[in-house]
This record gives structure tokens, sequence and C-alpha cells, in this order.
């Protein structure tokens, strides 16, 4: 708690006013969390799985994404350009097991097909879930995460190998300190770990 409690007052002290700061609010607007999470919401319903292009569209949302890098985003286009139709399918049912279904078993599916392309990455495993639900999922930066479990002096270690059981632990301690935060500092995750980047190091 003294080590959130100093990082919110760093925080506000920078925008007293929190993420109603007009500054603020011009960077969340940059990021188009409510827009790309309203998106996501419509294009991974259980009924856009059995109708639409699902590969499109996500490829769509890691694109819209300021999360994800620029060097990410064209290897991943090409990796949905350039994989098997088995590899397709077999990743869309991994998609729908992550979102709808057995969300461990969906996970490593990703990271099966995903792998030897080398664009099994963090980012794009995760930003998906974080724009789908804003206020229990987590994105992961391997930088931001890096320095918020250092900050905090987690008793689990950063693994750069992405992997469901890393993910879980991580998505309950974010949530867990989370919960120990003022309201001025929380509007949702992804703001969330932004407040925790800004202040940690300050």
């Amino acid at each position: 708690m003294s080590k959130m409690k100093a990082l919110e007052e760093i925080f506000f002290d920078m925008y007293p006013d929190g993420f109603d700061d007009e500054e603020m609010k011009s960077i969340e607007k940059k990021h188009k969390l409510d827009k790309l999470s309203k998106m996501s919401q419509v294009m991974f319903t259980k009924e856009a799985f059995e109708n639409q292009d699902i590969l499109a569209n996500f490829t769509k949302i890691i694109n819209a994404s300021t999360l994800v890098s620029r060097f990410e985003k064209p290897a991943f286009k090409n990796f949905v350009g350039s994989i098997t139709q088995d590899e397709k399918v077999r990743l869309e049912k991994a998609l729908f097991e992550y979102i709808h279904g057995d969300e461990e078993l969906g996970f490593n599916e990703m990271v099966f097909v995903m792998q030897p392309y080398k664009v099994a990455k963090w980012p794009i495993l995760t930003v998906l879930k974080a724009y789908l639900n804003l206020d229990g999922d987590i994105f992961i930066k391997p930088t931001t995460v890096k320095m918020i479990l250092g900050y905090f002096e987690a008793d689990f270690k950063y693994t750069s190998k992405p992997n469901y059981d890393f993910y879980k632990t991580y998505r309950a301690f974010i949530n867990d300190i989370k919960s120990q935060a003022s309201p001025g500092v929380k509007p949702n995750n992804p703001a969330f770990s932004g407040f925790l980047m800004m202040t940690i190091g300050k």
C-alpha cells in the first residue's frame, strides 16, 4: 500500500484531476480504448466465429491498436497471409477457446501455431482479451511488466516465452494491486497499467 500511495502522489501532482485531466483525456483518445473494445465485442461473438473471417478481424484489431508495436503488426499480417488452411482453422479454434471456452487450452494452442513463425509475442497474444474485458483482463508489454514486478517486489518473475501460468498469475497480481488503488487511477486495466508505467521511476 505504501508503494501504491507513493505512485498516486506522483500521479496526482502531475494530473490533479487524474484521468479527467485534459492531457490524460487526450492520451486516452489517442489510444481509442472504448472504440476498440466495442469493435472487439462485435467482431468476436460466438456467432461471428460462424460467419465472419475471424483472422481478418484479429488482424484489424492488431493493426488499429496503439498498444502493439509497429514492428509486430506487419509480421503478424504476413503470418496470417502465409499459413496453411489447416493452421488457419486451428488458430481460429484456438481463439474461440481463448475467448469463449477453455482459456488455457486456447492460449496454448495460439502459442503452438504462432511459435514456428516467431509471432507468438506477449502483446499479440494478450491485446484482444484486454480490449474484450477492459476491467478484468490485461495487456502484457514486456518492458512495462518487468518494471511493475520489480517495483512491487513480486514473488514471481517475468518470462519472455509466453506461457499461460505467467499470464494467469500476472493478471491476478494486477487485479489485486488495482483493488487497493484509489478510484482516480484505475478507470480500466490498460489505464491503470499506464498510470503505473508513468509513475514508477519518477
